[in-house]
C-alpha cells in the first residue's frame, strides 16, 4: 500500500473512514447521537467557554475510544477467523474503555448541567 501523496489525501482518506464506522457501527452511531444532543443542551444552558470545553474533549475522547475499539475488533477479526478467548478477551477489553470513558462523560455532564437545571427548577 503506497503512502498517501499529500496532506489534502492523508485528509481525505481519513474523512473516509470517519464516514466508514459511522456507517457500520451502531454504537459511533449512538455515541454521535448523545453528542449533538449534549451540544445542543450546551447552547440551550449557555455554558461557558471552559465548560463547553470539557464537554468537547469529553465527547472527542468518547468517540475516539469508540474508534480505537472498532479497530482492534477489526485487526483481531482480521487475524483471527475462529473462535479464540484471547482475542475476545482483547476485544472485550477494548470496549471496556469505551464504556468507562462514557460513564466519566456522564459524570462530567451531570457536574456541568445539574447545577444550571436546579437554577432553573429552582427559582
Amino acid at each position: 500500500m503506497k503512502k498517501n501523496s499529500s496532506f489534502m489525501e492523508s485528509f481525505f482518506c481519513a474523512f473516509k473512514g470517519i464516514i466508514y464506522i459511522f456507517k457500520t457501527e451502531r454504537n459511533f452511531r449512538f455515541h454521535i447521537m448523545f453528542s449533538v444532543l449534549v451540544l445542543f443542551c450546551s447552547l440551550i444552558f449557555n455554558l461557558s467557554y471552559v465548560e463547553l470545553s470539557v464537554i468537547l474533549i469529553m465527547i472527542a475522547v468518547v468517540l475516539t475510544l469508540e474508534i480505537i475499539n472498532t479497530i482492534i475488533e477489526n485487526i483481531m477479526d482480521f487475524l483471527c477467523k475462529d473462535y479464540n478467548l484471547n482475542i475476545k478477551i482483547i476485544k472485550d477489553m477494548a470496549s471496556g474503555a469505551v464504556l468507562v470513558s462514557a460513564f466519566i462523560s456522564i459524570i462530567v455532564g451531570l457536574l456541568i448541567f445539574i447545577p444550571k437545571i436546579l437554577v432553573i427548577v429552582g427559582g
